[in-house]
């Protein structure tokens, strides 16, 4: 090993209860023994996609943590895909999923902090993978809008950083039942991908997103979840033909990362010398008291003080679908 590394791979199987083996990779710091871990997180490919649509988003983060990091990230094969045993029709994930979690426990112990990134299938959506600028590409969950529009009107949903997950694809789906084409993201997957070769300029994210737009089926309404609000607000700023946007919770936090945004210099992604460019576009800031980031009071209404008209701010105990769907009604009325 190279001084120089700061993480190693391990390449091995996972035996499941059905005698299949899931090919896995273990990615963890270079200086990382097993007694030292704290952390491990696993992402989760969504089938029928293979690992490798993850294991980029695997190493841009183990690296961040430096040699020392006590932080491991694995990646996966679902069976029958990719170098895994088993048939490509026969999806029993729950099983795999469940080998990986005893995996862990027999070798790190049940003190370490394991959690999945992301679930195996979608019940009503469609994955695809779009490529985007060189060594960028996007992963997007699509729900067709019900109802009678010929043209329907088109959404892009930004999960929390991390984990589209089952109350993510609930969100989409009403949203697509409401009458919306609707695209859902996991924002930090697309992030990983985005700044491999280098931390991403806001002129990158807004270049991506100008790419992105010839793939759907109309100019999109906006909305970001807590810590994707953040990056919801930026590409709204950058991208006239975004319709509007919806920021739910937490915002600034999302673009402080080191290894993927350039915060050289502390304004570049600083939202509030931005948001006023969203006009004469709507925006709707969204603070949600249940959530542990659904914001604080006085940073969003200072956020909502620096936007310009059309806009609103509002605050409601809980997130749900029909919330959403109410503020992205108000986009289109304004």
């Amino acid at each position: 090993m190279s001084t120089r590394e700061t993480y190693v791979e391990e390449n091995f199987g996972i035996l499941t209860d059905d005698d299949l083996y899931l090919d896995a990779v273990l990615i963890k710091p270079a200086n990382l023994t097993d007694e030292k871990l704290r952390v491990l997180r696993v992402w989760v490919p969504k089938y029928p996609l293979t690992k490798s649509s993850v294991i980029t988003c695997a190493r841009q983060e183990v690296k961040s943590y430096g040699r020392d990091g006590r932080i491991a990230h694995l990646v996966f094969d679902l069976r029958g895909t990719g170098d895994s045993d088993g048939n490509l029709s026969v999806m029993n994930f729950k099983m795999d999923l469940q080998a990986v979690t005893e995996w862990a426990k027999e070798r790190f112990g049940s003190k370490v902090n394991f959690g999945f990134l992301g679930t195996p299938t979608l019940k009503v959506g469609r994955v695809n993978m779009w490529p985007l600028r060189a060594g960028a590409v996007m992963e997007s969950y699509y729900f067709p809008a019900s109802g009678k529009d010929i043209v329907a009107p088109t959404v892009v949903y930004l999960s929390t950083y991390g984990h589209f997950g089952r109350s993510d694809e609930k969100n989409c789906y009403k949203i697509a039942q409401a009458g919306y084409n609707v695209y859902g993201l996991d924002p930090l997957r697309y992030l990983l991908q985005a700044s491999v070769r280098e931390p991403l300029s806001p002129e990158m994210l807004y270049e991506d997103f100008t790419i992105l737009l010839q793939m759907l089926p109309g100019d999109p309404f906006v909305v970001g979840n807590p810590l994707a609000a953040g990056l919801a607000l930026l590409w709204a700023a950058g991208v006239p033909r975004i319709e509007g946007v919806v920021a739910i919770g937490r915002a600034q936090a999302g673009l402080q990362p080191a290894h993927i945004f350039n915060n050289a210099n502390p304004y570049t992604f600083l939202l509030s010398h931005k948001v006023a460019d969203i006009a004469p576009r709507p925006l709707s800031i969204l603070r949600i008291e249940d959530h542990p980031m659904g914001g604080e009071d006085d940073v969003l209404t200072a956020l909502y003080r620096s936007s310009k008209a059309p806009h609103q701010y509002e605050t409601a105990v809980s997130l749900t679908p029909e919330l959403i769907i109410d503020h992205i009604k108000w986009l289109q009325a304004n």
